[in-house]
This record gives C-alpha cells, sequence and structure tokens, in this order.
C-alpha cells in the first residue's frame, strides 16, 4: 500500500472554486480545521460554471489571420474571458433534492429544476462559511512538482487581478477547474470551410444565449446529449420548421416532436450549397445556421510543466487512479473529472476520499496497483473520453464504491463527527432510483410549459417511489 504520512499535508492548493473546489475544501477542513487551504478562482464570484457571461458585441478575428482550424475561430470568436456555456433560460437537469449537497438541501419551495440563478445563488449560501479562504481574480499559471524531488510539494505559479506573478508553496494541490468553457467539434468534412466562409453561421453550445438569431430560419442541430435536447427544444419555438438534428444517438432527455427531422449523424457540411449530407445518404439545402451541441474539451493549461502533451492529448494525457489522484502524485487530486454524473454529490464523494488520504487515515494502492487499475479501464473502455464517462448507472456505482472507501478510514479525534470525518450522501434504494428516472421526471416538468415553475416535488408529474421495488 502507499500512504502519506499523518500531519505532513498541512498546506493545500485548490484550483477553482466551483462546486467542486468547495466541496473539497469542506471536506479538508472537516478532516484538519487546523489545515492551511487557499482558493485561486479566476473570476470574482465562486459558482465556476453556473456563473451566466453575456457574449460579446463584436466578434474577434481570426487569430494571426487564420488557423487551421477555422471552426473553432468561428464559434469561439464572440466569447467573453471566463466564459461558461450557461445561457438566459438554463434550468437543471436534475431535481434539486438529487443534485444538493449532502449537508445543504435547496430552500423550501424550489422549483422541482432550478434555474441557473436559483443554483448560483444557493452556491454561493454554500460558500458563506469558507470565503475567507478564497483569493478571487486569481489564475494559476503553472503547476510543477517541487524541485527538490520531495513527494509531497507542489509550486503554483499564480498570476493575481493586477497581472502579479508569484511562486506559492503547497503540501498538496487540488485541480477543480472544471471542464466545460472550450467547445469540442466533431471531425466533419467540411466544417472547417464552413467556418471559413460563414464563420456567423456555425455556433456551438458554448456560445449558445438564447434562440433570437434563429427566428425564421433554417437550422441545423448537431448532437444528442440533454443540452442538444433543451437548446434544440429552445430553437424549435423560434426557428422554420423542420429543425434538422443530426445525432448518432438520442439522450435520455430527447423527446420526439413532429417539428424536428431527425437523422442518424451527420458525414459532410457544403459551405457553398449551405448544404448538408447525413449518414443515411440524405442531403438537407438551404441551411442557416449550424448549431453543434457536441459537448466540451478537458483544458488544463497550467499543466503543460508536468504533462507537455495536455494541449493535444487532453484528459488523456492524465493517468488518473479511480478518475482522482494522478498515478505517479498522490498528492495531485482531480476533482468531477468524470462525464454524464451526479456532479455535487460525485464531488464530495471524491473529495471525502481525497480528504482522508492526504491525513493518512486511509492508504492508496501502490503505484503498480494503481496502474494496473487504469490499464484495466482503458482495456475496457478505451483511452479517449470513454475511460472517464460513467453513464447511469455506472455513477451510481461509482459514487456507492467511493462512500464504501471513504468509510474504511480508521477514526481520528481531530476529524469533525467524533472522529469519523465528514461523509458524503449514501446512495441508498430511493436515491438510485430518483437518478435513474430523472431524465423521464425532466421530460414530464417540461412538458407543463409556462406551468412548470409551480411545480416543487415529482410526485405532482405522477411519479411515485415503491419502496423495494425498484431494483436497487
Amino acid at each position: 500500500m502507499s500512504s502519506i504520512e499523518p500531519n505532513s499535508v498541512k498546506n493545500v492548493a485548490i484550483i477553482g472554486a466551483g462546486p467542486s473546489g468547495l466541496a473539497t475544501a469542506k471536506y479538508l477542513l472537516a478532516e484538519n480545521p487546523s489545515m492551511n487551504i487557499v482558493i485561486y478562482e479566476q473570476r470574482n464570484n465562486v459558482g465556476g460554471v453556473w456563473n451566466y457571461t453575456s457574449l460579446s458585441h463584436n466578434r474577434r478575428s481570426a487569430k494571426d489571420g487564420g488557423t487551421i482550424d477555422e471552426a473553432i475561430d468561428a464559434v469561439t470568436a464572440n466569447l467573453p474571458n471566463l466564459n461558461t456555456p450557461m445561457y438566459e433560460n438554463l434550468e437543471t437537469n436534475l431535481p434539486h433534492m438529487l443534485m444538493q449537497f449532502s449537508d445543504a438541501p435547496f430552500p423550501a419551495g424550489t422549483q422541482l429544476f432550478p434555474s441557473r440563478e436559483v443554483v448560483l445563488q444557493y452556491l454561493q449560501d454554500y460558500a458563506d462559511d469558507i470565503m475567507p479562504l478564497i483569493r478571487f481574480e486569481h489564475e494559476v499559471m503553472d503547476l510543477r512538482p517541487k524541485r527538490d524531488k520531495q513527494m509531497h510539494g507542489w509550486e503554483v505559479t499564480v498570476q493575481d487581478r493586477n497581472r502579479i506573478t508569484k511562486v506559492e508553496h503547497f503540501d498538496a494541490v487540488a485541480v477543480a477547474s472544471g471542464h466545460c468553457d472550450w467547445p469540442l467539434l466533431p471531425d466533419i468534412a467540411g466544417l472547417n470551410a464552413w467556418g471559413k466562409t460563414s464563420p456567423e453561421s456555425l455556433h456551438h453550445s458554448v456560445s449558445y444565449r438564447n434562440a433570437e438569431i434563429f427566428a425564421d430560419k433554417r437550422i441545423l442541430l448537431v448532437g444528442g446529449g440533454p443540452s442538444g435536447a433543451d437548446i434544440g427544444s429552445q430553437i424549435a419555438a423560434k426557428c422554420e420548421h423542420p429543425v434538422l438534428v443530426a445525432q448518432t444517438s438520442k439522450s435520455p432527455y430527447h423527446t420526439d416532436q413532429s417539428c424536428m427531422r431527425e437523422y442518424p449523424g451527420l458525414v459532410e457540411v457544403m459551405p457553398e450549397q449551405r448544404s448538408a449530407r447525413f449518414a443515411d445518404g440524405n442531403i438537407e439545402k438551404d441551411i442557416d445556421h449550424i448549431v453543434l451541441c457536441t459537448g466540451y474539451a478537458y483544458q488544463f493549461p497550467f499543466l503543460t510543466s508536468l504533462h507537455p502533451d495536455i494541449k493535444d492529448k487532453g484528459i488523456q494525457a492524465l493517468p488518473l487512479y479511480r478518475h482522482i489522484f494522478h498515478t505517479h502524485y498522490p498528492t495531485l487530486a482531480f476533482i468531477e473529472i468524470p462525464e454524464m454524473i451526479v456532479p455535487f454529490p460525485l464531488a464530495e464523494c471524491q473529495a471525502a476520499v481525497v480528504a482522508r488520504v492526504w491525513s493518512g487515515r486511509l492508504d492508496l494502492p501502490n503505484k503498480s496497483q494503481r496502474d494496473e487499475w487504469r490499464a484495466g479501464v482503458i482495456h475496457e473502455r478505451g483511452n479517449g473520453r470513454s475511460f472517464h464517462a460513467l453513464t447511469p448507472p455506472l455513477d451510481l456505482e461509482y459514487m456507492k464504491a467511493m462512500y464504501e472507501w471513504s468509510n474504511q478510514a480508521e477514526g481520528r479525534g481531530v476529524c469533525d463527527h467524533d472522529g469519523s470525518g465528514k461523509m458524503p450522501r449514501r446512495w441508498d434504494e430511493k436515491s438510485c432510483w430518483l437518478r435513474m428516472a430523472a431524465a423521464e421526471i425532466k421530460k414530464a416538468f417540461n412538458g407543463r410549459g409556462e406551468q412548470r415553475c409551480e411545480v416543487k416535488s415529482y410526485e405532482e408529474l405522477g411519479f411515485q417511489y415503491n419502496d423495494g421495488t425498484n431494483g436497487w
């Protein structure tokens, strides 16, 4: 086994004051109230991805007169600094009682699927007792092991709001910077050509704010995830019908609509003819706008010293054990890397493990065992984005496993809760049922139209948990 000596991790840096960074700080403090924790946050507010950012009124021209990736230039041309993918009428994909932190319910009377504004306020309230730990408008520029090669030790280069740079030293670092601020584009023939010849008509969900520019236009929507389903419905209320939809698989949140014409994937776009060819051979013409709802790229620019290939390989460059610990450096942890998850509770499950490992109460397997675990997942799922995809019920199985792992830690008097430490939610049968039913509940919620704001519980929509009969 590989263990960290008790009291050897006294100073911790957390990168990001979004949900996962806030949860990590709370679990570390519960483990050791005297621990020195610094949370670096680029913005002037907590909440991370839940902060809404307006688009720039002026589109930037392509860098240096153009790049080899004109599609990326086109869809990011009007993004503000510190962009998030929040849009005006966004509501959560999960019921609030499912997505909440274990010790912080949403206020009584909250809409079943809260708006982005409600979630941001919730996070601001959650952060209230740890605000002194946060250094706002501080960007982490570089992260590397201490030059003396100690097992525990990191040099963190930070730039403040006045662009003053300094190097600070920590025993451990938790990366909680999120991964929803930069678009991931599909490999589609002609996409760069479209971005070059008609950049104003190529969009990505990362820059979607509302559907006004699509009014009475012919739209091609690409992607089948939850954001594609929601954004597609909003655009359909404004644009010319039918909406053309290309998706290789349908999200559980997808609802068949007569105003949409669906195709099994997009093969090619042809900007000169304003047309698109689909996987079944069909061609559609006179397309005014293409909207890509194809996910987000992992971005860790501050890790290039540690992994020079991370800019090109992204998440594949990071060797992580159990989606958390760097296999070579046990004092470098990543919170909320997995996708297709219940984010706040999963961050808590990971933070509980990290806090116990860094306090020395919980052992890690040795490096060869960590590498063996990773090789097994690669063999099963590959080393691409699927490595970290925990599609339900995999996310439930993972959170249960993290809970049990945390629960194995030896007790210690300095910890909260009589020495046992802070514990995340235990995923009982009812919670698992609600997770698996969330997409159907959301579709029923959306079906209420403008009256959905009055819905406070899933029972009002006709859903009922039956004890012991749900397979969990």
